[in-house]
């Protein structure tokens, strides 16, 4: 444990519902980037101001096969670069002299925390091509993020792993149980399916804290560096392709405190990687950035 934590940003699509103040639908953060690009460009410099070293593009809902359900599927190349566009003038636009990275966004193509990816498995790999395609040239690491199964994460890496980016492999796991991914399947065989890749890191990201913390146990055994990026939300498990986030609700008994105490207890584990998820706003990062700059000022003293 020591310097070589990095901090990044939390979850973009909550956090721009709440600031757009226009009610949600499937398409999460995409809409808000068509109605109110701004405010896209404004979370990411808060993000930045906080203290993220890292921001991952809003693009986590600008997917052929998410767009086309509101018939908006021509929007997904000019989507996907309003998304570079307003990471990179966030960037551009901020005061702090550290080198912020910008990671590039590989999400569930079809829906969130599915067991199975929902869609013809050569149309998916293409689909990632295309968005690797676009993000490559703009980002400093790739991350395939939400990843609910072994095949979903075979499919989300395949290309990833043909650039000279890093790859970040982020699962999800069961909200009860942090040693199974949501489809089942156990954390430490889908590690050890990817230990000996050229993936750079293991992350577990959009599960509550506490679950996360056995995640963590699993992936301390592996050689890789890991982290965890979790969530505030009571519950994922009523999301379904017939509602939206309007029906996913924020904790109420998970305070900034106690988020960041979780937080710390896995970088007492070794976690190297941290940062929040949907409901973690600019607020939690702060206060994170200050516990991080205590740990590593006693690592330099």
């Amino acid at each position: 444990m020591g310097n070589n934590i990095i901090l990044i940003d939390g979850g973009m699509g909550q956090e721009l519902i709440h600031r757009s103040k226009v009610k949600p639908d499937g398409l999460w953060s995409a809409r808000v980037m068509l109605d109110n690009y701004d405010l896209v460009v404004d979370l990411h410099r808060d993000f930045i101001k906080a203290g993220a070293e890292a921001i991952t593009l809003n693009s986590y809902s600008v997917t052929p096969q998410k767009l086309k359900r509101h018939n908006l599927e021509e929007l997904f190349i000019p989507l996907q670069k309003s998304a570079i566009k307003a990471a990179i003038e966030a960037k551009k636009s901020s005061s702090v002299e550290t080198d912020i990275k910008i990671i590039g966004c590989l999400p569930p193509l079809v829906m969130s925390y599915k067991t199975n990816i929902g869609m013809d498995k050569n149309e998916a790999k293409d689909t990632y091509k295309k968005i690797i395609e676009i993000q490559e040239p703009h980002v400093e690491i790739l991350c395939c993020e939400t990843v609910c199964s072994i095949e979903e994460a075979h499919i989300a890496t395949e290309t990833a792993l043909t650039t000279d980016k890093k790859v970040w492999l982020s699962f999800c796991v069961k909200e009860e149980d942090g040693t199974l991914l949501r489809s089942g399947e156990s954390l430490e065989d889908a590690l050890r399916e990817f230990n000996n890749s050229k993936i750079d890191s293991f992350l577990i990201n959009c599960a509550p804290p506490e679950a996360i913390h056995s995640s963590i146990n699993v992936m301390k055994n592996f050689s890789k560096p890991y982290g965890a990026l979790p969530n505030a939300f009571v519950t994922v498990n009523d999301l379904d392709i017939h509602n939206d986030v309007s029906i996913l609700k924020k904790r109420s008994d998970l305070n900034i405190n106690k988020f960041t105490g979780e937080i710390l207890s896995y970088i007492k584990n070794n976690a190297s990687i941290i940062g929040g998820c949907c409901e973690v706003g600019p607020k939690y990062i702060e206060v994170l950035k200050n516990e991080i700059f205590k740990i590593r000022s006693s690592f330099w003293s």
